[in-house]
């Protein structure tokens, strides 16, 4: 980029109080991401050895230079993939910058006025949109709606920061992706039905996952404990808020309608 466009984020990054910041240069919007370190709470670990749930894998630790580089890079390796992602125009060791690339999805479906059809357009763009990452062989680390943008009728991934132990397959991590964006949807606020079911089978008929319900079934034979233990008073105090958003998509999962009869294994496509 020009000097004088070097110079302006400087002192963007310089009066700027907040990680994420946006700006205009020359009428054009950027985003200003300031170095930040991943980690999990200690809280967070904990559940997640108490419970071994993918959805609440714990993440990298990771210095706030390491975690810059790791989602630059990243964002590269999107980009050579075709997967939609924003360009990095400017990275020094303390922030970097990316071209907009719209608005989140979440600005979009969590409206109280929101409107059925509109909901469920944005859902399964994005739904085709973390399939093509899962198709890829990569994963997105933080697939919530907030993570996921919408410009010139495509969907951007953003936020990628978040790696994991090697120890954690891939698959597990894909897992976790549509579990994230799944648990996502519970926050939506207009009175709309919110067709669970649809949803995971478009995910499976884009990637061809067939496994991915037998692990939902997995699942399901754990949500009825939790949910029980999550419903006592004692229990319940303890809990995070993230953690008793978990319980809410838990029961949605618990109450969907598989087929027992269907085989998920594995199939030659």
């Amino acid at each position: 980029m020009h000097e004088n466009f070097n110079d302006f984020v400087l002192n963007e990054y310089t009066k700027s109080s907040s990680e994420i910041t946006s700006f205009f240069y020359n009428e054009k919007k950027y985003w200003l991401k300031k170095a930040r370190p991943t980690k999990s709470s200690i809280s967070h670990k904990i559940y997640y050895k108490l419970f071994n749930l993918e959805l609440i894998t714990p993440v990298q630790e990771k210095s706030a230079i390491q975690a810059l580089e790791f989602e630059c890079t990243k964002l590269e390796e999107f980009k050579k993939l075709n997967i939609p992602v924003p360009n990095v125009v400017f990275k020094n060791n303390n922030f970097f910058v990316l071209e907009d690339s719209g608005k989140n999805i979440n600005s979009f479906i969590r409206k109280k006025d929101a409107a059925q059809e509109k909901i469920d357009f944005y859902i399964i763009k994005s739904i085709d949109a973390i399939s093509l990452i899962h198709n890829k062989k990569q994963y997105h680390g933080g697939a919530q709606a907030r993570n996921l943008t919408f410009k010139d009728d495509k969907i951007y991934s953003i936020d990628l920061e978040d790696s994991f132990d090697d120890s954690i397959d891939l698959k597990t991590l894909q897992f976790r992706d549509f579990l994230l964006f799944l648990l996502s949807l519970t926050k939506i606020r207009a009175k709309v039905e919110i067709n669970y079911e649809l949803f995971i089978n478009r995910y499976i008929e884009n990637t061809k996952n067939y496994d991915f319900k037998k692990r939902l079934q997995k699942l399901a034979n754990k949500i009825s404990i939790l949910i029980a233990l999550s419903k006592i008073n004692f229990i319940k105090k303890f809990l995070g808020k993230d953690v008793k958003k978990f319980f809410i998509l838990f029961d949605s999962l618990y109450n969907l309608k598989i087929d027992k009869n269907i085989n998920f294994e594995d199939k030659n496509v």
